[in-house]
């Protein structure tokens, strides 16, 4: 067992990078790959390949978080309002058993990690207390196994709540080497949060005095294997990358934006960046890479959208491996 799982992180370390695109429409699933752009002076357009799709009837996905090493967690409505785990390359899907509820804690925010040491997937729910007195959070864990999961209890070492800000949960939370992020509010102030999945433990990282406010609008992304924040200020382009967290250390990235990239900057939607460092931007059925030092663009289109039923719900990631392994 043990060969086969080296064999299958060895697979996704030397799996070429690609982009994902997921759209949801009356129970569907739809998932679009592209290899990453290669050449960043090329400004030619190239077209999505599509996976099997995936059927969930009765469920519409209100949450999607970003791929974990091939998966993708869903936090849905409908009659199937539970969380599920997806496996787009396989088109297979799996139900979580239902989050706990106790006493006056209702569930939060939902996330996907994995530990790349012991090679386990891990999802973590946040719940708030709904009390007018003052009682502590309660959290839950569950390890993705091949037989029955259960949800375990967590209660951190300090007391604090998710801070979404209104944005979509993929927007608030990112997992780096085995460590989750997301936005929380602590004693009054924004902070960002991080889970340890191997350990289990919280810690959370100031802002400091040079970042902005976390309130605002802004991305977590994977900044070359470093947490990163994107904001826009006016016309320049910032990105925050956390260099230290036991420090609270962070460094910034400010670019002037030419006509082109304001224009993109401010008409689409961010979603992240290459490990090459092109950003990546969407609106609707296409993807834009735009290498900001050549100030190049490539566009990539995703066929096959256009006569699905509305409501249809598009989320975009960057950097998806295909994982033939699991579910």
């Amino acid at each position: 067992m043990e060969n086969l799982e080296h064999q299958f992180l060895e697979g996704l370390i030397s799996t070429p990078s690609r982009h994902e695109t997921q759209a949801s429409n009356s129970g569907k699933l739809l998932f679009y790959s592209s290899p990453q752009p290669q050449n960043p002076d090329d400004n030619s357009s190239l077209v999505a390949t599509s996976y099997h799709p995936t059927f969930v009837p009765d469920y519409q996905p209100t949450h999607i978080c970003k791929p974990v090493c091939g998966l993708v967690l869903l936090q849905g409505s409908g009659r199937r309002k539970g969380p599920l785990i997806c496996n787009p390359a396989k088109g297979k899907v799996r139900n979580l058993p239902k989050v706990p509820r106790k006493g006056i804690n209702t569930p939060q925010g939902i996330y996907l990690g994995y530990d790349p040491i012991a090679k386990q997937f891990k999802v973590l729910c946040l719940s708030m207390n709904n009390s007018l007195y003052s009682s502590p959070n309660t959290h839950w864990i569950l390890t993705l196994e091949s037989g029955e999961c259960s949800w375990r209890r967590l209660q951190p070492e300090f007391d604090f709540t998710e801070n979404s800000g209104g944005a979509d949960i993929g927007d608030i939370n990112i997992c780096i080497n085995g460590i989750l992020y997301f936005k929380g509010w602590l004693e009054g102030s924004f902070v960002i949060v991080w889970f340890d999945v191997r350990s289990e433990k919280f810690g959370f990282i100031n802002k400091g005095k040079p970042t902005y406010d976390y309130a605002s609008p802004s991305t977590l992304f994977n900044y070359k294997d470093k947490l990163g924040i994107h904001c826009q200020v006016e016309y320049d382009l910032v990105l925050w990358v956390l260099e230290d967290a036991a420090n609270h250390k962070w460094s910034k990235y400010s670019y002037e934006l030419s006509p082109l990239g304001y224009a993109m900057a401010t008409e689409l939607m961010f979603v992240g960046m290459t490990s090459t460092g092109e950003i990546v931007y969407s609106w609707n059925s296409s993807v834009w890479f735009y290498n900001i030092k050549r100030d190049t663009v490539k566009r990539i289109s995703i066929e096959g959208l256009e006569g699905l039923e509305h409501p249809t719900f598009i989320n975009t990631f960057v950097d998806y491996v295909e994982n033939m392994k699991f579910l």
